[in-house]
This record gives C-alpha cells, sequence and structure tokens, in this order.
C-alpha cells in the first residue's frame, strides 16, 4: 500500500511537460523553387583570414533574413587561443560584416564557472521570440572524447550573450557529447539537437529539448558504435533520415544512413547510404519529401573534393546537382608550393568578399600553405560542410577552404524566375526582389 502511493505520488510531482502526448516532427514546407544543373552559386568568403586556421562552420537565419555565420578559429584546432568567430550575411546586399571575436574562450570559462581549456564546434538556434541559443562543445580536460556542452544565449540577434549552465547529457561525469549539425523542430516547438560521442563507443542521438535546454526525450541513431555526426533530415511529421560519418576503420569508405519511422522512439540499423564518403561531416536540406539535396566529398578516400548531390527517390539514386571543388586530379599529380600559392592566388583574386586586402590576402596564402602542403607538395582540403535553406527559399552553404578560410556557396531562389525574363528586364528583377 505504502509502496503504491510512494509511485503515485512520484508520477503526480512529474513536470507538467513529461506527461504532454509526443510530438511529431515540425516538417519544413516543401521548396517552391529547387536548384537547377545550370544554375549560379555564388561563392565567396565568410571569414576574411585573421587567423592561422578556421573550422566547423554554422550558421542561422536570424528574424530579419539575415545569417549570421559562426565558428571556431586559433593558431590551430584544438590550442589555447581558439575562440568562437562570428560574421553576418545580408541577402539584401550580397555581403557578410567583418569577422568578429564572438565569445572567447576566457568568456565561456567565467560563464560556466569552470575551466575551459579548449572550444570547439557550435550549433546553433533561433526560437519563435527571436532568442538565439549556442550549443558549445567545451572541453575542461583531454580530448574531444572529454567534451561537455555548454549554452549561450543572446536576446539581441548575437551582439551580446549569456552563457548558461551546460547541459547534462551523460552519466558519465557529463563527458562526451559534441555537436555538428543543425537543429531540427517537433510539432510542439521543442528542438531536436542532433549529438554524437567519442567516449569508449561512437554513436549518434538526437536530444530532444524544451526551452529552458531540459533533456524530454533522447534516442539513439542506429545500434553500431562506430558513427559520428549525424545529420537529420525531417520527411514528414513521423520519418526522419540520418546520415552519419563513418567511423568504422574495418569499412572505410561508406556513408552511414538510418531512419526512423516513429518520430525517432527508434532508429534503423546502420546501412551503407549508397554514397561513397572519405570518413567527413556532410550537411544537407530537405526540399520536398523524399528530396534531398547533400553536400559531401563524394569520394572514398580523400577531401579534396566537394559536390551538391540530390536525390529525389528517398536516397535510392543521387545525382550531380554542382561540382563545387574537385582536386582530385592532385592525387597522382601533388602541385608544388609554388603551385599551390598560384592556385591560392587565382581563387582569392575571383572574390570580392572576405580578405580583400593585401596583409590579409598574405595571411591567408601563409595560412593556407602550412595547412595544407608538406616540404615539396600541397593537398587541397574542402570539409564540414553546413547547410540551410532560408525561410525565402534561399540555399546557403558554408564549409571549411583549405582550412584557411570559411567558404559560403549562395544560391538565390529568384534566379529561378530570372530565366522567364527578357535580358534587360533581369537586373530590375533581381533589385526588385532584394
Amino acid at each position: 500500500m505504502i509502496g503504491g502511493l510512494l509511485v503515485l505520488a512520484y508520477y503526480a510531482g512529474l513536470p507538467a511537460h513529461l506527461w504532454d502526448p509526443e510530438p511529431g516532427f515540425a516538417v519544413p514546407a516543401p521548396s517552391q523553387r529547387t536548384p537547377a544543373p545550370d544554375d549560379t552559386w555564388q561563392l565567396n568568403f565568410a571569414s576574411d583570414g585573421a587567423t592561422m586556421q578556421t573550422h566547423a562552420a554554422s550558421m542561422v537565419e536570424l528574424p530579419d533574413g539575415r545569417i549570421r555565420a559562426f565558428w571556431f578559429a586559433g593558431t590551430r584546432e584544438g590550442s589555447a587561443d581558439v575562440n568562437i568567430h562570428s560574421s553576418v550575411f545580408d541577402p539584401a546586399t550580397g555581403d557578410w560584416t567583418g569577422e568578429q571575436v564572438m565569445l572567447t574562450r576566457e568568456q565561456v570559462s567565467e560563464g560556466l564557472g569552470r575551466y575551459v581549456r579548449k572550444l570547439g564546434n557550435v550549433v546553433p538556434a533561433v526560437d519563435s521570440d527571436g532568442r538565439l541559443r549556442l550549443y558549445m562543445v567545451v572541453v575542461s580536460f583531454g580530448g574531444w572524447a572529454a567534451s561537455r556542452l555548454a549554452v549561450a544565449e543572446s536576446a539581441d540577434d548575437g551582439s551580446t550573450w549569456r552563457i548558461s549552465d551546460g547541459l547534462v547529457t551523460s552519466p558519465f561525469f557529463n563527458l562526451s557529447t559534441l555537436v555538428k549539425a543543425p537543429p531540427i523542430r517537433y510539432e510542439d516547438g521543442s528542438l531536436g539537437l542532433p549529438v554524437y560521442h567519442e567516449f569508449a563507443a561512437k554513436f549518434g542521438e538526437v536530444l530532444r529539448l524544451d526551452e529552458d535546454n531540459r533533456i524530454l526525450e533522447r534516442s539513439r541513431i542506429g545500434k553500431l558504435r562506430e558513427s559520428l555526426q549525424p545529420l537529420v533530415l525531417v520527411n514528414g511529421p513521423d520519418s526522419a533520415v540520418a546520415f552519419l560519418r563513418n567511423a568504422n576503420n574495418s569499412r572505410p569508405g561508406i556513408l552511414w544512413r538510418s531512419d526512423t519511422r516513429d518520430t525517432g522512439h527508434s532508429w534503423s540499423s546502420l546501412d551503407d547510404g549508397q554514397l561513397p564518403n572519405p570518413g567527413s561531416a556532410v550537411g544537407g536540406v530537405r526540399l520536398g519529401k523524399d528530396h534531398w539535396l547533400l553536400v559531401a566529398n563524394n569520394n572514398a578516400v580523400e577531401r579534396d573534393d566537394l559536390y551538391i548531390l540530390e536525390t529525389r527517390d528517398h536516397g535510392q539514386t543521387w545525382q550531380t546537382l554542382h561540382a563545387m571543388h574537385d582536386d582530385a586530379a592532385l592525387r597522382n599529380a601533388p602541385v608544388s608550393v609554388d603551385g599551390f600559392r598560384d592556385m591560392v592566388r587565382t581563387a582569392l583574386s575571383s572574390i570580392d568578399e572576405g580578405p580583400t586586402t593585401k596583409d590579409q590576402r598574405d595571411r591567408v596564402m601563409q595560412a593556407a600553405v602550412r595547412n595544407n602542403c608538406r616540404s615539396d607538395f600541397c593537398v587541397s582540403q574542402f570539409d564540414y560542410p553546413y547547410v540551410i535553406r532560408a525561410s525565402n527559399g534561399d540555399i546557403h552553404i558554408l564549409y571549411s577552404w583549405k582550412k584557411s578560410l570559411i567558404a559560403h556557396a549562395w544560391w538565390r531562389a529568384a534566379q529561378q524566375d530570372d530565366r522567364q525574363l527578357p535580358l534587360d528586364q533581369r537586373q530590375a528583377h533581381v533589385e526588385a526582389a532584394r
């Protein structure tokens, strides 16, 4: 009798949100316009070469339609001088603001009330009330396997920040939780944060969070212990697909895939995603039911290319929509350091955003050579894509360009209309759209 009363008292004392019916996924509206193979992608840089290494960019659309990007930057990944940098893109002008330091390691350490040795990936989210949340990987000791998640919040589009307590995501001293890919939403407004773990086993999860960053539910993606950095694309109210980086050295060269048909309560076993992959992260967006774009290294061995891939049949077949970069030829014919400098110089001369001054471009050249060259040859590296579809239908891609800059590829949905206009009317149409 007493035991029964205790059980009843326990359940009566649970927070009200735990009694609510579990919500379905919030399904993104289908795109009215989608990219075509001959469409133009505008390429520029969100960073300006202020540091020797930049990596792991993410972004979010602000309430006014601008895009705020984040990345970590410093001497090299994991060094004590790595801070969180940011820049804002205005689609009305096509311009990025200057790169700025958004949060320092010392600021995060002070806000958390504990020592922070290094900063890593960050993932942003904007709530319906305009609040900006930033989930940050922080490490107090050891490597990335000893990381935890901290949360920063901003009520002014990222101008100022308040560091809140970190998420409690693991029973092992709250260690080994990292982020990489964009969050998803549920019908009740709660947030689905894709995370992954590297302590003892490597696997992905989705954490469903309320507005106070409390974990309402968690679901493990797949059954194997050899995957990282899940990208989750919602396909319907109950269905989603996850693509995960392969951490299985015995089965190299593939991209993992897992599906759910019960709103993430269970996920299928990891399976071959039907795409080659060199063990690198992918980005992507849903354009419609069973219609997805992925941005990925499109080979099994190196990160020296970057492709936009499209499927219209739930991932059964894939087509190349656009080749952003392809330096695969350098594998068999390595380029000299001088030849590599010429490649970088040519790339920088073709852009009008990012590093534009001589000093900035000199720093980028120095960083690119240091990050990509050995004593007598160089390689190219394009990786860590992050993709969003803005409310106006535009698609934005950020990625690490030779670990020296954050590159931005922008597809304007309005260009689909431009094709139907006479040439002399297209510029006027573009200006009106802005």
